[in-house]
């Protein structure tokens, strides 16, 4: 295997030479015999932020491949007691070996073990479970091998069963209904929150998200792990809900039901989705602190657009309902004209954009009041 060395952060690894696998003059990283995607390098920017402020005891880098994960945050976050690296792909874990000791880390924990089989039989308060499409064979035991008050972070770049494009997929990997709505950018992230929590009850756990966010071709989502049958159930009880959307009007609100359900401006029936989460996407105590320190970070090659995402995700993340999609509201309303989203916002008062879509607000303000501001400023 050809390998090429590569700077990430402040880390130098070896990865496989993206020339040595391309087929027809295009590279994917699946084709490599030990997987690295360069497009991921934003997720890991951020994500070494975050466990910067973390500081785990026991840092776990579950799906490993060049290990390159796990060693920024050993580089760049924190030092922690221990580090452990797993793959189950033996040419991954003899690559790690030589990227490991090409980073001066002398304390790493290597395994090559299928990553479920690990899940049992170590603990740890951080677990990244960054896998190659959906993470739903992993809830599980990640959540098994999370201490009380840990934390595990998950990506999912299975986005077409999430979205609400492929609907069998969801159901089988997801046991959730879903259509593709308006929002469904944001729908699919609290339908993989809701996996999550549901998944976590079978242990007697529960899971509140620390941090999330979408960008280019996946979610990414930190949640801290508490334990206690009680706490399961509050949590169930209070944010898992369903979703519903006018597919006249494009009215849109959590339901507690699945059942037909009449869309109160216009009677016509909601297409209805779930179950998923309804809750807040973040912990605001915890997005102040990455707000507040993420300047410490400005050698990231991400940089600037860590600070752009921070800055939409600050102002939208004190509303509480999903947000709207102004050019499908429009579409619905047989408005062709879309008014700029500034004007929108100035004329709500109370609004936001989001991180989710260019085209989307996220206000409290009721539907009457957004629709009204569409109309009124054609």
């Amino acid at each position: 295997m050809k390998l090429k060395e590569v700077t990430e952060g402040k880390v130098r690894v070896f990865v496989p030479d993206p020339k040595e696998y391309m087929i027809e003059g295009k590279f994917d990283p699946s084709w490599a015999p030990v997987f690295y995607n360069s497009k991921m390098t934003f997720n890991r920017d951020l994500s070494v932020i975050v466990v910067n402020l973390l500081k785990p005891k026991i840092i776990l880098d579950t799906l490993s491949a060049t290990g390159i994960r796990g060693i920024r945050y050993y580089v760049e976050s924190w030092k922690s007691e221990q580090l452990i690296l797993n793959d189950k792909n033996s040419t991954a874990t003899s690559l790690i070996q030589i990227n490991v000791k090409n980073n001066g880390i002398e304390n790493a924990k290597i395994y090559n073990k299928d990553a479920n089989a690990l899940l049992y039989e170590i603990k740890s308060d951080y677990i990244d479970i960054d896998p190659f499409g959906s993470p739903a064979p992993f809830i599980l035991s990640s959540i098994n091998a999370t201490i009380r008050n840990g934390i595990v972070a998950f990506t999912a770049t299975d986005l077409s069963p999430l979205e609400g494009s492929s609907r069998t997929s969801c159901r089988r990997k997801y046991d959730a209904i879903n259509y593709k709505l308006s929002s469904s950018k944001e729908l699919g992230l609290r339908i993989l929150i809701g996996k999550i929590i549901r998944e976590a009850a079978i242990l007697e756990k529960t899971v509140y998200p620390l941090f999330s966010f979408y960008a280019d071709y996946y979610y990414r989502l930190f949640v801290r792990v508490e334990s206690g049958a009680r706490k399961a159930d509050e949590n169930i009880n209070k944010n898992l809900k369903y979703f519903g959307e006018c597919p006249r009007c494009g009215f849109q609100s959590f339901v507690d039901e699945n059942c037909k359900i009449k869309c109160p401006v216009c009677g016509e029936i909601f297409i209805i989705i779930g179950p998923l989460y309804s809750g807040p996407l973040h912990n605001m105590e915890f997005l102040k602190r990455i707000t507040d320190t993420y300047s410490d970070f400005n050698y990231l090659s991400s940089f600037n657009r860590i600070q752009k995402l921070l800055n939409v995700i600050e102002k939208e993340a004190k509303y509480k309902s999903v947000f709207y999609n102004i050019s499908k509201l429009a579409s619905k309303l047989k408005i062709s004209a879309i008014p700029p989203i500034n004007s929108i916002l100035e004329c709500l008062g109370d609004a936001s954009r989001t991180h989710f879509v260019p085209t989307g607000i996220r206000t409290d303000r009721e539907y009457e009041e957004i629709t009204r501001c569409i109309k009124n400023l054609r």
